[in-house]
């Protein structure tokens, strides 16, 4: 009898399964039907206020299931990609209805000006590349200019998306043209770059800097953030937040002095973490099918996040770490806080021990 009930379980399950799969396959093909209807009107696959939509409406219906947020919103990102893929599949329209701004993207050929291009794109503005990497055939959908002062004088907007150690001699060359679109950077680290920000300034130019808090494989633009980093042009920053907060991204205005200190700890120390937690087991000799094997969940939990980090551009990563001036403030405290917890542990001093881990609850824990 058991052994009967748990069929008919399993029974309906399978039939659950395969309702599900005709809903996925009805879904994706009126997401067909939608590719048509955007190509008919010129209009762009992505539209990331309405991928936002989706992932707030998939976590909303999740919460009578108790489906925890994080998890409907991994179901809703892949529903998402699964229907610009068969949208994409039908091509792009090469122009979008009502062009906004001509927007220039100096560093477009790389991975986040490739994003910036793709970005502005759908919302309607005309975009332009200028890379040296950067052939015409492997941007249809762009204009790619060969020289970079004839791209300047035509742009309404100027998105600097070259690499950290390049930008200092392309903000120098942008702020000896005359002054006339709105311009700032993508850079991870401010600092290298703030000198010729302020000389720009003083040119006349509209000049404010962003930093997107997310990577160029980023689909979805739901709770990720951007920081606006405030240059002292107020009309600058007020323009930039406009471009971006058609999105469903959250966008936070931060003082540009303010930025690397604090992006010291919430990027450069997660970077840092992640690496010596990694090669801490590089240096057990086992592989990391061996360590999964015995591991508990917080370990794959660390371990999800150090192979996301150890696996992005090394030259971005590296810089992270070797430009900001916070760098060696970041790794004088996580030194200080590994020397606490190491004389803690060895001591056996079990109250050393939970005051550290009461400061941490508290961080953690408070609003």
């Amino acid at each position: 009898m058991a052994d009967a009930k748990l069929y008919q379980l399993r029974a309906a399950i399978a039939r659950a399964d395969r309702t599900i799969g005709r809903g996925i396959e009805r879904r994706l093909a009126l997401a067909r039907q939608i590719g048509v209807a955007k190509r008919t009107r010129r209009l762009p696959v992505r539209d990331y206020t309405m991928e936002g939509n989706v992932v707030a409406r998939w976590q909303e219906a999740m919460k009578r299931a108790r489906v925890a947020p994080e998890r409907a919103e991994t179901l809703a990102r892949w529903l998402v990609e699964e229907s610009v893929r068969v949208q994409e599949e039908l091509g792009e329209a090469t122009r979008v209805a009502k062009p906004g701004s001509e927007v220039l993207v100096v560093g477009g050929a790389g991975s986040m000006g490739g994003w910036m291009c793709g970005f502005f794109r759908s919302y309607g503005h005309e975009v332009g590349i200028f890379d040296p990497r950067a052939r015409p055939r492997e941007f249809p959908s762009y204009r790619v200019h060969r020289r970079l002062g004839p791209a300047i004088r035509r742009a309404d907007i100027i998105v600097v998306a070259t690499p950290m150690r390049a930008t200092r001699k392309v903000y120098r060359e942008i702020g000896e043209c005359r002054p006339r679109a709105l311009l700032f950077d993508i850079l991870s680290i401010k600092s290298p770059i703030l000198p010729e920000i302020r000389r720009a300034k003083k040119r006349g130019w509209k000049v404010t800097s962003v930093h997107p808090l997310f990577g160029p494989t980023t689909r979805s633009l739901s709770q990720r953030n951007l920081l606006v980093l405030d240059c002292g042009d107020p009309e600058a920053n007020s323009q930039v937040t406009a471009l971006f907060r058609r999105s469903s991204l959250s966008v936070t205005e931060l003082a540009i002095e303010k930025h690397d200190p604090l992006i010291g700890s919430v990027l450069g120390l997660s970077h840092v973490v992640s690496l010596l937690f990694s090669t801490a087991l590089v240096r057990t000799g086992h592989t990391a099918t061996q360590l999964s094997r015995v591991a508990p969940t917080s370990f794959l939990r660390e371990a999800d996040v150090a192979r996301i980090v150890t696996n992005e551009n090394p030259e971005l990563a590296f810089d992270i770490q070797s430009l900001n001036p916070a760098s060696p403030a970041v790794y004088a405290r996580l030194g200080s806080a590994l020397r606490t917890l190491r004389r803690a542990a060895e001591a056996g001093d079990r109250e050393a021990y939970d005051h550290l881990l009461m400061d941490a609850r508290h961080l953690w824990n408070r609003p």
